[in-house]
């Protein structure tokens, strides 16, 4: 069970940086002429076409700082080359941006505001936050690595927590606007 964490864990380490990012080009104002919702009604203002963009291409910068590891500590996850590993993590990008657009979707039908978090179910829509894109990316890590099913349930179950203390972090460091 322990190496399923860790696997985990270093599995989340390209969507943190990616993410991270992220909040640097969004706070930044970077790009904004892509800063345009994708389809308001559905998906509300926050889902962009910056984001859409943007997370899978600054995954792949997070994939590629695991290169030294790859390479000087033979720990090889997220592929054999330094392209498999630029290849995982625009996949990995790519499924988490996806997986987060049905729970907006839903949330949108369910009136809940774009960056809003409701009194009644508080803690649901929390989780249901950080697991969407949680699923999205261990499918995605899940088909291009052949993960098992247990490593690809870890990757996505342990993510709400890993989530939620990097939000925490951008909160303190004023990167977003709230810690959830």
């Amino acid at each position: 069970m322990f190496e399923l964490v860790i696997t985990a864990f270093y599995l989340h380490i390209p969507i943190v940086i990616g993410g991270v990012l992220h909040m640097v080009v969004v706070s930044r104002q970077l790009w904004p002429q892509y800063a345009v919702p994708i389809y308001t009604p559905w998906f509300g203002a926050n889902k962009t076409w910056r984001g859409m963009i943007a997370v899978p291409l600054l995954t792949v910068i997070g994939a590629a700082c695991l290169w030294p590891f790859h390479r000087y500590f033979g720990i090889n996850i997220l592929g054999d080359d330094f392209c498999s590993i630029v290849l995982g993590g625009l996949l990995a990008g790519i499924g988490y941006v996806l997986a987060e657009l049905p729970n907006s979707f839903i949330k949108r039908r369910l009136g809940i505001g774009a960056g809003e978090v409701p009194t009644r179910g508080k803690y649901l829509v929390i989780l249901a936050d950080q697991l969407d894109s949680g699923i999205g990316f261990s499918l995605a890590y899940y088909w291009y690595l052949q993960l098992s099913i247990e490593q690809a349930l870890v990757c996505a179950l342990s993510f709400p927590m890993t989530a939620l203390v990097v939000k925490r972090l951008l909160f303190i460091a004023k990167l977003k606007k709230s810690a959830t």
